[in-house]
């Protein structure tokens, strides 16, 4: 497994070990049986001290999560050994971490859902943070057509230290995005919609029909194609139309259909056929409007 330690953390280095390897357990990334790499190994991953990571397996290790086996090492303790004396809550917390992981939630997500519906608050805004500007742009305007609060774009290294504002990124973007999130703060990974899902009820396009995709982000316009195709689209019928180049209002013109982003749709030519492709997912925001108490 990998390991995500961050130096300017409120919590130890050993307890983010700790943390991160209990995390591990329950939702089977790491199993029973299995043996974890050698304090001397992890400390040179991580760029700790060993000493430091010592500390973190024999902390696991009185708890019951690990156990030692003379000269071999730190190896995952079966949890239902741990479990003979009869806990019931770890059981009913594992079984919470597996399902969620089935469903494509991460660990460190469904605790900060618990924490927030044992610590209920409302954030007065949402951070997005996205590094592509054309891409940011697509996610700005998406966002702010359904959330009633400030929604502005924030540099990783500046996120807002107060609680009140609700940090979110892409999939790609969240493992990077998270280490910079402080203590506190809630974070949410956004889920995207799939290309297949919105164009599945569509009538489909004749067989010798152009099918133009039409956005200033590559990365929307290849992953557009990818999914065009996945639906039984040709490729040969499908046209890449970058707004960022002159002209490309007459090119989208010249196709059947024109597959968008919300803010190239915005300028596409009014004779166009167009369907607005939606990056964010229904469920997404319908999660920070829960955050923003809407």
């Amino acid at each position: 497994m990998r390991f995500w330690i961050t130096k300017n953390s409120q919590l130890s280095v050993r307890e983010q070990l700790v943390r991160q390897v209990i995390l591990a357990i329950l939702s089977d990334d790491l199993r029973a049986g299995q043996k974890l790499p050698s304090t001397r190994a992890l400390a040179r991953r991580c760029q700790v001290h060993s000493n430091t990571v010592s500390a973190a397996y024999h902390q696991l290790l009185g708890q019951g999560w690990l156990e030692l086996r003379r000269g071999s090492g730190f190896y995952v303790r079966s949890q239902q050994a741990a479990a003979a004396g009869g806990n019931q809550l770890d059981g009913l917390l594992n079984g919470l971490l597996r399902a969620a992981r089935n469903h494509g939630y991460e660990p460190a997500e469904v605790i900060e859902r618990l924490t927030r519906l044992v610590e209920p608050r409302t954030c007065r805004r949402v951070c997005l943070v996205e590094a592509d500007p054309s891409m940011r742009e697509i996610l700005l305007a998406e966002v702010r057509e359904h959330v009633a609060v400030p929604v502005d774009a924030v540099d990783a290294a500046n996120i807002p230290l107060d609680g009140d504002g609700l940090v979110v990124a892409r999939p790609s973007r969240a493992p990077a995005v998270r280490k910079h999130v402080p203590k506190g703060v809630p974070f949410l990974t956004l889920r995207l919609r799939s290309v297949r899902g919105s164009l599945e009820k569509e009538t489909r396009p004749a067989p010798n029909a152009i099918v133009s995709i039409v956005s200033r982000s590559p990365e929307f316009r290849q992953w557009a194609r990818v999914m065009l195709i996945a639906v039984g689209l040709e490729p040969a019928c499908l046209c890449e139309v970058d707004t960022a180049l002159d002209g490309w209002q007459e090119r989208a013109r010249a196709c059947t259909l024109a597959v968008a982003d919300v803010v190239a749709a915005r300028n596409l030519p009014a004779a166009c056929q167009a369907k607005v492709f939606r990056v964010v997912a229904d469920a997404s925001i319908a999660e920070m409007k829960q955050y923003c108490g809407l």
